[in-house]
């Protein structure tokens, strides 16, 4: 079916004048509709090799923001089809409509710490806004997506086979991961004997992944909900700070440009604790530096394991990209393990601190 053709499925009136690519998202294919009103509309072929249960993966998002919206916080517009239905399925292809959000803008990377404060801010707001939402009624997308501990355990298997025979150019990277094999379960027990609160998580918290108003500047919306689920708000906390970080250089060989910006995370805490500070309890405060840890060494062994496994999962560009990934994380994850009671005092600073 042509993109006309799809549209013509979903419950709007306005002529759809043009539809082209639009984003550089790496997993759905992103559309830009434009009509003869004002209103203009994002549709998106969702990519089910990744999402194997569309309908999971879009009732999660309708309940989530549904609940947004009814509580006055800005968030995305799903468009339902003519039957009433958060998707449309032609065969094998599933796509869905989002109202496009006007004025808007996201930064993909970040060029002062105004923007960092920002971003905690964001995430910290969407935290605060779904305190109220029954975490459990969502769906796990990605089942065991940040159980750091299966991870691990993943990790061991993928040594024990070595079906690619990466294991001894691996040795360093896999001894600097076994060292810390008692912190891997300290989130997920902690959830488990219900020490920390099962929360509504983004997963993917980037700082692309916040609107700004282009006039104001003011937090619009957070976006990119596809993996919304039941999870800490650890999650969220520690994986920003590591994508914060890490920065671009992800995928750099040059293992200096790697480490902790202390007034990046003093920035991001600060934004996060002005909405979160009264809903976080001591056990989550106390573990806020360490997820920055978990969350980096987490990264490290999903690239080491991939890796091993032969690069099955991330997309690569050359033999050793798995490797250069996980490397760059373990260089981060080993200076946050270094530095923690520095980045503890900041917690405790931020907490004090007039916002």
């Amino acid at each position: 079916m042509n993109k006309a053709d799809i549209l013509s499925k979903f419950n709007i009136t306005e002529r759809v004048l043009e539809c082209f690519p639009t984003g550089n998202g790496h997993i759905n294919s992103t559309f830009l509709a434009k009509t003869d009103t004002k209103k203009s509309y994002i549709l998106q072929k969702i990519n089910s090799n990744v999402f194997k249960n569309v309908d999971q993966l879009m009732n999660n998002i309708f309940l989530v923001t549904d609940y947004l919206r009814s509580n006055g916080f800005e968030t995305l517009e799903i468009i339902k089809t003519k039957d009433d239905k958060n998707y449309f399925q032609d065969e094998n292809d599933y796509y869905r409509l989002f109202a496009y959000v006007d004025n808007t803008i996201c930064y993909e990377g970040v060029t002062n710490l105004e923007q960092v404060f920002n971003a905690g801010k964001a995430f910290g707001l969407l935290h605060k806004s779904l305190k109220g939402f029954d975490a459990s009624k969502l769906d796990e997308v990605i089942p065991n997506f940040h159980n750091t501990k299966k991870r691990y355990n993943d990790l061991l298997d993928a040594i024990k086979n070595d079906c690619s025979n990466r294991v001894k150019d691996s040795k360093e990277e896999i001894d600097n991961l076994m060292k810390y094999e008692k912190d891997y379960s300290v989130v997920v027990n902690a959830l488990a004997n219900k020490e920390i609160s099962l929360a509504v998580t983004h997963n993917d918290p980037k700082i692309n992944n916040v609107l700004f108003d282009k006039t104001s500047g003011e937090i619009r919306a957070v976006i990119d909900l596809d993996t919304v689920m039941p999870g800490s708000y650890l999650y969220d906390f520690g994986d920003a700070l590591r994508s914060l970080f890490t920065g671009e250089y992800e995928d750099s060989k040059d293992l200096s440009k790697i480490g902790v910006d202390y007034q990046i995370f003093k920035m991001y805490t600060l934004g996060y604790l002005s909405e979160m500070k009264d809903v976080l309890n001591d056990k989550e405060i106390s573990l806020l530096a360490f997820s920055s840890f978990l969350l980096t060494v987490e990264s490290a062994i999903r690239f080491l394991t991939d890796y091993l496994n032969g690069d099955v999962y991330f997309k690569t560009d050359y033999s050793e990209h798995n490797l250069i990934r996980a490397r760059t994380q373990i260089k981060l994850a080993n200076e946050i393990y270094e530095n923690l009671p520095k980045l503890e005092k900041i917690v405790k600073e931020c907490l004090h601190e007039k916002m």
